[in-house]
């Protein structure tokens, strides 16, 4: 089994301990750092080259965000997840808009921590609870936003998913309840977020509470 590499960027010493002791017990998770500030950070990044960078927004100097749109920037196959203890609207937004796949609150249960690991090793996002509902806040609130309230032809059956998808149903849910195929599911999905130039599930949410989908 292929181990997954990670680096942990943490000012806090008591915290990095922390981290490496939630991680140990775990055979696929192999801890190959630590760096306490934005520039050992970057050192560290280009000399294990990571899968996964656990990384504190809360930085002596430079911000995490900064370090996080360099490192995504200049090695792309690094994936960022933050650990943190300030969960802000602001901060949430720019966090995932400089390139990071995940954001666990450090009050979050610890087994947060590795379930946001494995996705985003997978290439999935992960926010959940407060972190989403403070993320879809800010977003809307965002111009960017703005840019989503546009007219794009979706069929009858994309609209049913896209409603689906934003109350929360799995695709197995989805499935059972249009009586159509997991498979069918996923390709209306990934057909949505081309036509909406969308990459996230949060996203498409956003975008059918903006189009008056489903209301909110």
């Amino acid at each position: 089994m292929k181990k997954i590499r990670i680096l942990i960027v943490e000012d806090h010493e008591v915290v990095i301990k922390g981290i490496k002791t939630l991680l140990e017990p775990y055979d696929e998770l192999e801890i190959v750092g630590y760096a306490l500030d934005s520039e050992e950070a970057m050192r560290k990044v280009e000399e294990f080259r990571p899968d996964i960078v656990i990384m504190d927004i809360n930085l002596p100097e430079v911000s995490g965000i900064e370090v996080t749109e360099k490192i995504t920037s200049q090695y792309p196959l690094c994936r960022v997840i933050y650990y943190t203890s300030h969960v802000d609207e602001t901060l949430i937004t720019q966090g995932f808009e400089a390139g990071a796949y995940g954001y666990v609150p450090k009050n979050f249960k610890p087994q947060e921590l590795i379930e946001a690991i494995h996705m985003v090793n997978d290439g999935q996002k992960f926010m959940k609870g407060i972190v989403s509902e403070k993320f879809i806040s800010s977003y809307l609130k965002s111009e960017k936003d703005k840019k989503m309230k546009q007219e794009v032809p979706l069929s009858e059956r994309e609209m049913e998913v896209l409603k689906h998808m934003s109350q929360g149903l799995s695709n197995k849910q989805i499935a059972d309840k249009l009586f159509i195929s997991i498979r069918t599911v996923e390709t209306h999905k990934h057909n949505l977020m081309k036509k909406l130039n969308i990459y996230s599930t949060a996203e498409l949410v956003i975008y059918a509470i903006q189009n008056n989908i489903i209301k909110i």
